[in-house]
């Protein structure tokens, strides 16, 4: 293995009857081809790692390799998700990964009777127990996938909504309030535009609810100063312009 990610379509691992398959629906529906998502193998051990990719390619994703969760962090922009093995790393490496900066999703192999909760944020991690077939592998990934999927990226930040949980640059977690979370999901939503104070208003708190004058500037407030927390600058991101707000990504 080499620190070096090589991304392998899921075409040059897939068996060719599946392959064939493929091909004859992409033809009947003369649809693009659906892209595969990217699946960071960080695992030390060469014969383990090749194993997962090998499995994973064949069932449709994109996979690279990187030597073991410490290796891994050069490679997170590309991927959407990091497989590790737990237990080959001291201290964990779904804990290695968070400490790294890792706001992807993560599929964490572990020992059947590992007492330690996941490392990361909340929804962040999740285990799976050996032995494991490689049917449940796939599985596993798939579900985190659709875990990541819920989680929204705000600047070097990924929201994780059902956990109220903002993942910072460095891997940090800071808990947010359900308002805060609301505000933040929904100028995110927004896509850089301006979200007049009366449609948060009416999103958040709900149409006609009997709020003080300044609860949304205090709500804001309070969100720039964990912004903050999770990255530098972030306080930044949250703008008040045109009677309204607006969320600065670009």
């Amino acid at each position: 293995m080499t620190d070096a990610a090589s991304w392998l379509p899921c075409s040059e691992a897939a068996p060719a009857a599946q392959w064939s398959m493929m091909q004859n629906r992409r033809k009947s529906s003369r649809q693009p081809a659906p892209i595969p998502a990217r699946i960071l193998v960080a695992v030390e051990d060469g014969v383990l790692a090749r194993t997962l990719a090998e499995a994973l390619a064949g069932a449709g994703f994109a996979v690279a390799a990187a030597a073991g969760p410490g290796a891994a962090a050069a490679h997170f922009a590309e991927a959407d998700l990091v497989l590790a093995d737990r237990d080959a790393v001291e201290g964990g490496a779904d804990a290695v990964l968070a400490a790294e900066g890792c706001t992807l999703p993560i599929v964490a192999l572990t020992g059947a009777d590992d007492p330690r909760p996941p490392a990361g944020a909340g929804g962040q991690v999740m285990l799976l127990r050996k032995p494991l077939r490689l049917d449940a592998l796939v599985d596993g990934v798939r579900g985190g996938l659709a875990a990541g999927a819920g989680a929204l990226v705000i600047g070097r930040c990924r929201l994780f909504a059902t956990s109220r949980t903002l993942v910072g640059a460095a891997g940090e977690a800071v808990r947010l309030t359900d308002k805060e979370t609301q505000i933040l999901a929904r100028l995110a939503a927004a896509i850089g535009r301006v979200v007049p104070r009366e449609t948060l208003l009416a999103d958040v708190w709900g149409y006609g609810a009997a709020i003080a004058t300044h609860t949304i500037e205090t709500h804001v407030y309070r969100l720039r100063r964990k912004l903050a927390q999770a990255m530098a600058g972030g306080a930044d991101l949250i703008r008040a312009e045109d009677g309204g707000y607006r969320l600065a990504l670009a």
